[in-house]
């Protein structure tokens, strides 16, 4: 328990609540015994029923079954009462003390008060849980002897049926959250797998988290790299406590203290845990069980296994973000580079690639897929950096020696990003822009699906952009023109499915403004390959 526990547990020191025993939480409410019950009571003439329970340490706890009216001594007076439940109580505990006696139940007997009475035994797998006193009998016991077995069978398989129930439930309770555990585990699993950023982990996390242990709010507080603050990075639901807009210095407050020494907080309003792998990564904090219910040792079982298994993905999250750091960094040197070789004017990689976007939305790509296309764009032209530059000012026709250090440029440029493992995704794409869905395409002549998708996208949209443009060696087409040529090479040197897409994306008149605009200010003057 955390020293925050114990300052908490101080202010607000109660009372415990009465457990109630088996009895009383399945027997009393059950339909069953309640017309059973009335039935033999009619028969018995309407007695005063007690139940008495035995509980730990000898006590004994006395429940009246019925109306006090039914007694007329009993409901005479408060003193009269007291004295018949003292009378009650007494007579059941020397019955508890006496085994001889006990074996002799039920028992008729006439109390202090001279009144009928019968007692019987409330046993359980040959137990002795208790007693059922009925008071003031008002029929003769001739009458009502014939009576004793079969009510005592019948409060015999009540007693039994409430005991069992009692275990089922236990069992219930008992299993209950470790089954919601192994299932939260699953949830967990496929949140690991299906969320690799930060902003959208935490929040998934956080909200399963509050769905399972059914909580009103939810914060998560990761550590900083210096691990001496944390910083709130999500929360929903309202709390002035839990809720931070500032960072919280590692050993201030419920978080802080969490933080510092990776301990758990239980309370009845709220629950906390660390996230830890070698050190704590950060915490999470969740308050406001559903219909004000305290929370339990069971939630925090739940949530300490939640908490486990979203360090891993936490960790993973920003392993991932952090290569994505590097990468980024490793596209803005190449492209330094390329713009030293090329100049300032790297010609229509903007609008290549809001097409190429744009094409993949339509074709429902994935985030990672889109984030692949956006980052080839950027690289289409990285194995330029290795061609002579003569070669790309040279006006007339290329010889076959430099038509083939021409087709070789997808190769080498995947060459040059190998070595960024994170780029892996980014190589088939830029390997492949230049072949053909019919097969005459280089460097490999892949044909049809053979070619990555990516790749079939981009040649589209690249090739649209090259015949838009002014070339040294070919005439440039109008917009119109060079959707006609697409539509024209549907099939052959692209494919079908992409062009229209292509097609619909081109519809778009922001796109085409970008496009016109594009070609009004001679933005791409790139240098390109008489192949495209």
């Amino acid at each position: 328990m955390t020293s925050a526990q114990n300052v908490t547990e101080k202010k607000s020191a109660k009372i415990p609540k009465r457990v109630l025993t088996p009895l009383e939480r399945f027997l009393l409410p059950s339909p069953q015994w309640q017309e059973g019950y009335e039935s033999f009571s009619g028969i018995f003439g309407k007695p005063v029923g007690w139940l008495v329970l035995c509980e730990e340490h000898g006590k004994q706890r006395l429940i009246r079954l019925d109306r006090k009216q039914n007694c007329p001594f009993f409901s005479k007076s408060v003193e009269h009462q007291r004295e018949c439940e003292a009378f009650v109580t007494k007579f059941t505990d020397q019955l508890t003390r006496n085994a001889v006696t006990t074996e002799k139940l039920p028992l008729f007997y006439r109390c202090a008060f001279g009144k009928n009475c019968i007692v019987f035994p409330l046993h359980c797998l040959g137990t002795l849980k208790g007693f059922l006193v009925l008071d003031c009998v008002k029929r003769p016991e001739k009458e009502i002897r014939p009576l004793i077995a079969p009510f005592g069978h019948f409060l015999t398989s009540q007693v039994e049926l409430a005991f069992k129930n009692f275990e089922l439930n236990n069992f219930y309770e008992t299993i209950h959250p470790r089954a919601l555990a192994l299932s939260t585990m699953h949830s967990v699993h496929r949140v690991i797998n299906s969320s690799l950023r930060l902003k959208e982990l935490l929040p998934r996390i956080g909200r399963l988290s509050a769905q399972i242990l059914k909580a009103a709010g939810c914060s998560i507080m990761l550590t900083d790299p210096e691990r001496q603050y944390l910083n709130p990075f999500f929360s929903f639901g309202a709390h002035p406590k839990f809720v931070h807009k500032q960072r919280v210095r590692f050993g201030r407050g419920l978080e802080g203290h969490i933080a510092d020494t990776g301990e758990f907080c239980l309370q009845n309003r709220y629950i906390a845990v660390p996230f830890i792998e070698d050190d704590v990564v950060g915490v999470m904090t969740l308050w406001g069980k559903a219909d004000r219910q305290p929370f339990t040792r069971t939630d925090l079982e739940i949530l300490k296994s939640l908490s486990e298994q979203a360090v891993v993905a936490i960790k993973n999250a920003q392993l991932f973000e952090r290569t994505e750091e590097l990468t980024l960094g490793s596209i803005k040197t190449i492209n330094e580079l390329m713009k030293r070789h090329f100049g300032d004017k790297q010609g229509d990689i903007e609008i290549i690639g809001e097409m190429v976007l744009a094409v993949g939305k339509q074709m429902e790509l994935s985030g990672s897929e889109l984030v692949h296309l956006e980052r080839a764009i950027l690289l289409l032209d990285t194995g330029q950096l290795a061609f002579p530059e003569k070669a790309w000012l040279k006006k007339g026709k290329l010889t076959q020696k430099e038509l083939e250090e021409i087709r070789s440029i997808p190769i080498r440029g995947a060459n040059l990003l190998r070595s960024i493992s994170s780029l892996k995704p980014v190589l088939p794409i830029v390997m492949h822009r230049h072949e053909r869905y019919d097969g005459k395409g280089y460097p490999q002549g892949l044909k049809g699906e053979e070619i990555p998708l990516g790749a079939r996208i981009v040649a589209v949209a690249d090739s649209f952009m090259a015949m838009v443009s002014r070339r040294h060696y070919r005439q440039q087409l109008t917009i119109k023109g060079a959707l006609e040529e697409i539509l024209r090479h549907k099939g052959t040197q692209f494919d079908p499915v992409v062009v229209d897409a292509f097609l619909k994306v081109m519809k778009d008149r922001a796109i085409l403004e970008k496009v016109e605009i594009c070609i009004k200010n001679g933005m791409n003057t790139k240098k390109t390959s008489p192949e495209e």
